[in-house]
């Protein structure tokens, strides 16, 4: 038991012994670990953007070549430094050409501007093709594009009206000059309903290395009931106000247009011609006089009388 006792007592002693030299030695150990671990080299990835320059010459033309807003670039540095890096604060890197005849561009290390202690293992893509094209900048008319048939009943109230009706194309000459139209995305008017519809409508995307000046259009549709002519025929014609000796003709034909089914129920008969002679100089003789119709619903719009005026005998 005495052992023991000497081997824990032994053991404390050790422990708390010079225990402020220890802990600073610990502390000394673990800074220094920290320093050597800081100053080993390390390698990242960072991405910087990419800033193009056209050249003076290529004042009316235009890139067809896609070109990357930023780059990979591979850094090499120590630890300390490459975690202290902010990626969003890298200045990006400036592309100026000099000519448009330089089809390619090789990224330098030097180019990059990176603290002290950093350099440049890598650059992906390590460089830039670029192809020129002639310019040209042109106003194109917009189409709807309107997908589907109205509901059963219904008809268009006119054409669709667009806001602007012309978009400001900018882009390869050649390109430029085969379009026709621009595009709307499609409206599906299945569901539409009787009244005006007016919506914002993204247009489809602009060709390859194409802008438009504006990405939407403000189209208005207006749908009302489906229309049907139909000629009422014949019509007795009576007089009002005064009995004349003869009205000739007797009858006329009226042509009518309205709602398909108010135009489909309408009956005939409930339709009168009528002539008003309250205010026609009833001397012997005869005058010609207007015909009117009347007893015709609302929404029917009468196109015309044929003949519209008959000749009353007095």
């Amino acid at each position: 038991m005495s052992a023991v006792v000497e081997a824990l007592n032994a053991l404390r002693a050790f422990v708390t012994e010079n225990l402020g030299l220890k802990a600073g030695a610990l502390g000394i150990a673990i800074l220094m670990f920290s320093l050597v671990q800081g100053a080993e080299d390390m390698e990242r990835n960072v991405y910087i953007d990419v800033v193009v320059r056209p050249p003076p010459d290529a004042k009316d033309m235009i890139l067809v070549t896609e070109t990357p807003d930023r780059v990979r670039v591979r850094l090499k540095g120590s630890r300390a430094r490459l975690n202290s890096l902010r990626q969003e604060a890298l200045p990006a890197v400036d592309v100026e050409l000099n000519s448009r005849d330089d089809t390619r561009y090789y990224f330098e290390k030097e180019m990059f501007d990176l603290p002290t202690g950093v350099s440049v293992m890598q650059v992906v893509p390590p460089s830039l093709v670029f192809k020129w094209a002639p310019r040209a900048v042109r106003d194109i008319p917009v189409e709807v594009f309107l997908k589907g048939a109205l509901a059963s009943g219904l008809e268009w109230a006119g054409e669709p009206e667009v806001f602007p009706q012309v978009v400001e194309v900018d882009g390869p000459r050649d390109v430029v000059n085969s379009i026709r139209t621009v595009r709307s995305m499609q409206i599906d008017v299945a569901k539409l309903e009787e009244g005006v519809v007016q919506s914002e409508i993204q247009l489809v995307a602009a060709p390859a290395n194409t802008s438009f000046d504006t990405q939407s259009v403000l189209v208005t549709l207006r749908v009302q009931p489906k229309m049907k002519v139909r000629v009422l025929s014949p019509l007795r014609v009576d007089a009002e106000g005064v009995i004349p000796r003869a009205l000739r003709p007797r009858a006329v034909a009226a042509r009518i247009r309205g709602p398909e089914t108010l135009v489909d129920a309408l009956n005939p008969a409930s339709v009168l011609a009528i002539v008003s002679l309250s205010e026609v100089s009833t001397k012997k003789g005869s005058v010609a006089v207007p015909v009117e119709l009347r007893g015709l619903p609302d929404g029917i719009e009468v196109l015309g009388v044929e003949p519209s005026a008959v000749t009353v005998l007095f």
